[in-house]
């Protein structure tokens, strides 16, 4: 009879200040999170709650409406309200954001995960001393605007088409294939372009994910460059719109307003409503993504 040997599984025992450390992490991120998630309840409580409760109970915290209404909301996104031109811009920003910076960095990141690149450390030294320096502000100012692309909504795209982070990623994860399929596939005649579509591309899901996610968020939340391109109104994104009523609104409205039978939403309601608006698209759309999110940075962290 043959005898099956029982291998021991070794257990690593964790030292009562691992055990600590263990713990004291998982209380700060514990209270973190609490504290996060209460600051948004707050915010969608206020946009929930009808003017005559915000004035009534004006300074209360977490307070949830005892008569829920989405009149804010029907007053942000009303008849020609900047909030829905915005939305659009910013959805059609981040979309064609998204389309153009993956491309660019999949035909960067593949080519430079292989060895045999003629002179692929020295260009992939080139990408990484612009992580560290950059031309400045003004000077990439001027190249948009030699461009002609000051007032389009290229100028919110092109400049920032490219990240290194994210490109050096996409890179490590080509890097963590196995070299075999590509041969197989060019002794079956696949061309390198082919190569990269019809088998790299299709296995490369997860990455492609979290990196079109780092983009998306990216261009979702970007005001700035909104700010120094684009003076057209009409092509403001969302950001820029809820800047401009953190900046500019106040609670002076609210006097004028309560002596009149229809209420208009407070200056707070208006901007809680807008941050839950501009909110809610990474919200609904992070579930989806958050199991290929993990996936992809843990094997695009594999090789360096």
């Amino acid at each position: 009879m043959m005898k099956v040997l029982k291998t021991k599984r070794t257990v690593i025992k964790e030292t009562k200040f691992d055990q600590s450390i263990n713990v004291s992490i998982f209380i700060f991120l514990s209270i973190l999170g609490i504290l996060t998630i209460s600051v948004f309840l707050n915010v969608v409580f206020i946009s929930l709650s009808p003017t005559t409760e915000l004035i009534k109970n004006a300074g209360a915290y977490m307070r949830f409406p005892s008569r829920p209404t989405l009149s804010n909301y029907i007053y942000v996104l009303g008849n020609n309200s900047p909030v829905i031109k915005a939305m659009i811009v910013t959805i059609t920003r981040t979309v064609l954001g998204v389309a153009l910076s993956l491309f660019v960095t999949v035909l960067i990141a593949y080519p430079l995960s292989k060895k045999n690149l003629p002179g692929g450390k020295a260009i992939m030294m080139i990408f990484f001393f612009t992580m560290l320096f950059n031309g400045g502000m003004i000077p990439t100012y001027l190249a948009v605007r030699s461009y002609h692309l000051l007032d389009t909504l290229w100028a919110l795209i092109l400049p920032g088409a490219l990240s290194v982070y994210n490109m050096i990623i996409m890179r490590s994860f080509f890097k963590s294939l196995p070299l075999e399929m590509e041969e197989s596939a060019k002794i079956d005649g696949c061309t390198d372009m082919k190569v990269l579509f019809k088998i790299i591309l299709p296995l490369s899901g997860p990455c492609l994910a979290a990196i079109g996610l780092f983009y998306a968020v990216g261009h979702w939340n970007s005001f700035f460059d909104a700010v120094m391109y684009i003076n057209n109104r009409n092509l403001w994104p969302l950001q820029l719109i809820l800047r401009e009523i953190l900046l500019t609104s106040s609670l002076s409205s609210v006097e004028t307003n309560v002596s009149s039978n229809v209420l208009a939403p407070t200056s707070m309601a208006i901007m809680c409503t807008t941050i839950v608006i501009s909110s809610l698209p990474i919200i609904i759309v992070y579930p989806f993504i958050q199991k290929h999110f993990v996936t992809g940075i843990m094997l695009g962290a594999v090789k360096g």
